[in-house]
């Protein structure tokens, strides 16, 4: 196990294991069988590039990249540690690019790449309680960006009737292959430029309550 893990903080151990990644998360959400759920009929997520900034739970990021829109580029913020870096690697082999930063580790530096991201027209893809949780506890980074950068906030969720739960912070979801899948994207979230503390955090809350919501209503659909 620790050579295994020495081989993970290399940079040759990282592309290595970050291509197995991306190729058994490739080959399992293609063998699912995957139902889109329509929350917002007048939603033009996949007939449009406009930007957004995509966000889903942390214990999603096994297929969650995968069912991203491929009609825009999606700047994906990561952690420069070893399992942050294996992700990106398999994000890039998605055609996704990476920003690398996290609340303790060259967050702001992140957070202004993100803005600039935006300001040129391109998307983001945020875990909002990552990389260290608490599970399913949206930060309020997510909120400051969006309000910042005039950028609506687009939940993401999915749900498999066949999984393993893994024994982590956030409870990692791995699902089986060839199970049946619902995913879908929540309705747009504004955030104004003109808000206070008290606001901000009602903001926090209410999207944090959404994602559960929808969270809560594809697992309902696919057992």
């Amino acid at each position: 196990m620790r050579i295994i893990k020495r081989f993970s903080k290399t940079n040759i151990g990282q592309k290595l294991i970050g291509f197995l990644f991306y190729s058994i998360t490739n080959l399992i959400s293609r063998s699912i069988k995957w139902e889109y759920l329509v929350e917002n009929k007048k939603s033009n997520i996949f007939n449009s590039d406009e930007k957004y900034i995509f966000c889903c739970w942390h214990n999603r990021l096994f297929l969650g990249p995968h069912l991203l829109p491929r009609n825009r580029i999606i700047n994906a913020l990561q952690s420069s540690h070893s399992d942050g870096m294996v992700t990106s690697i398999a994000f890039k082999h998605l055609g996704m690019n990476v920003i690398l930063g996290s609340s303790k580790k060259g967050g702001m530096q992140a957070f202004r790449k993100m803005i600039k991201c935006i300001q040129l027209g391109e998307s983001v893809a945020i875990t909002p309680d990552g990389p260290k949780g608490p599970k399913e506890k949206v930060k309020e980074g997510i909120i400051k960006l969006a309000q910042m950068t005039d950028t609506p906030i687009i939940p993401l969720v999915w749900a498999t009737n066949k999984f393993k739960l893994v024994n982590s912070w956030d409870n990692f979801v791995i699902p089986y292959p060839f199970s049946k899948g619902i995913y879908s994207f929540g309705k747009p979230i504004k955030v104004t430029k003109k808000i206070n503390e008290e606001e901000l955090e009602i903001v926090r809350q209410n999207l944090e309550n959404e994602i559960k919501r929808l969270t809560k209503l594809v697992k309902n659909r696919v057992n």
